[in-house]
């Protein structure tokens, strides 16, 4: 008695050791499409509106917003001593108010010789040198009001607007200095409008067009954005050429202009290539492998060789076929030869009760 008893222990044993042995894995399957080879390349977040501005003329600078302020498109950001500005318009006004005296009393002299013209009481030439001042006097007060416009103008610019909403990130002049019409008074650029520019090699300009999608990674992990323009203009020593990528919406408030990142720029064309999930990969001192489910859902440890990245995705090289499952969750304590349970993702659906 003491034998079966002792029999039946083992038994016992051994029975829940081989149940121990089942493990709950969750598993997805292996996919087959195209991928292109990719070179990782850095790019570099810039704003698509910076601008250094400029009066446009000579002038003592009163007043200069602060860097770091935010304004608005028309806003003023820097302002000029005007003083010299307004006497001579002050100066012009007067000089066409004289010019258009000039010109009436012209007009009103040539109106009573073309009266006396019928009575021949004055000559010919009388007549066309009264007519030709009248003609000057008119191209004086056409001349005269034009450079009333253009100190207006000048007026106008002595007081610096910003040419779109954004942050004074330099100002290039104190209040007190003289400037000249080209110096640059101060540089605004906007952080809300960004783009990533990137230098390549030149010879894989032609695997991109405009329109195409990048992979970015960065800091706060990767996104896609989209190809605006391509530069391929390359000089001897640099032999590159320039992309030019929106920045999605969204990103903006998580990235910064001058911030490095990373971008996948493919190189050669796509192939038909097998794809498992990243974490479907174990990594051991004898190599990475993933782990399939094979026949009677028991565990077979596949080696593999790593291959591009495609977001969750990976390409891997091993004997591996589309439509395999592979381990996700759950491989890490796996070997050759387990038995799988299979674990079902599918949400549960709850019966309603009436």
């Amino acid at each position: 008695m003491k034998t079966i008893a002792a029999l039946v222990l083992l038994l016992g044993t051994l029975s829940n050791a081989w149940a121990e042995d089942e493990r709950t894995v969750g598993v997805k399957t292996v996919e087959q499409r195209p991928l292109s080879p990719k070179l990782m390349v850095i790019g570099t977040v810039h704003s698509r509106s910076v601008a250094e501005l400029t009066s446009g003329v000579s002038g003592k600078l009163q007043w200069v917003q602060e860097p770091g302020e935010r304004v608005m498109a028309g806003d003023t950001v820097a302002r000029l001593d005007d003083t010299q500005l307004k006497l001579q318009l002050a100066e012009q006004q007067a000089l066409v108010e004289r010019e258009q005296i000039s010109l009436s009393r012209l007009e009103r002299n040539l109106s009573r010789l073309e009266r006396l013209a019928g009575s021949q009481s004055i000559s010919r030439t009388e007549l066309d040198d009264t007519r030709s001042d009248r003609d000057l006097a008119n191209s004086n007060l056409t001349l005269a009001k034009v450079r009333l416009d253009i100190i207006r103008d000048n007026l106008r610019r002595t007081e610096l607007k910003a040419p779109f909403s954004g942050i004074v990130i330099e100002r290039r002049h104190q209040s007190g200095e003289d400037i000249g019409p080209a110096e640059p008074v101060l540089t605004i650029t906007d952080p809300d409008h960004l783009e990533l520019r990137l230098h390549a090699p030149l010879k894989h300009s032609r695997r991109v067009s405009i329109g195409d999608s990048l992979k970015v990674y960065h800091a706060q992990g990767e996104f896609s954005a989209r190809i605006r323009s391509l530069i391929p203009v390359s000089d001897v020593r640099s032999q590159t050429f320039e992309a030019r990528l929106d920045l999605p919406a969204d990103m903006a408030g998580n990235i910064n202009i001058g911030e490095l990142v990373s971008l996948a720029l493919p190189i050669a064309p796509a192939t038909l290539t097998t794809l498992v999930p990243r974490d479907a990969l174990v990594l051991r001192s004898s190599g990475v492998a993933v782990f399939r489910v094979g026949a009677d859902n028991t565990a077979e440890r596949i080696p593999v060789t790593l291959g591009d990245g495609e977001g969750p995705w990976i390409a891997v090289e091993g004997e591996l076929s589309a439509g395999d499952q592979v381990v996700v969750r759950g491989a890490e304590t796996l070997s050759d030869g387990m038995k799988l349970k299979i674990k079902d993702d599918k949400p549960q659906t709850v019966a309603s009760t009436r």
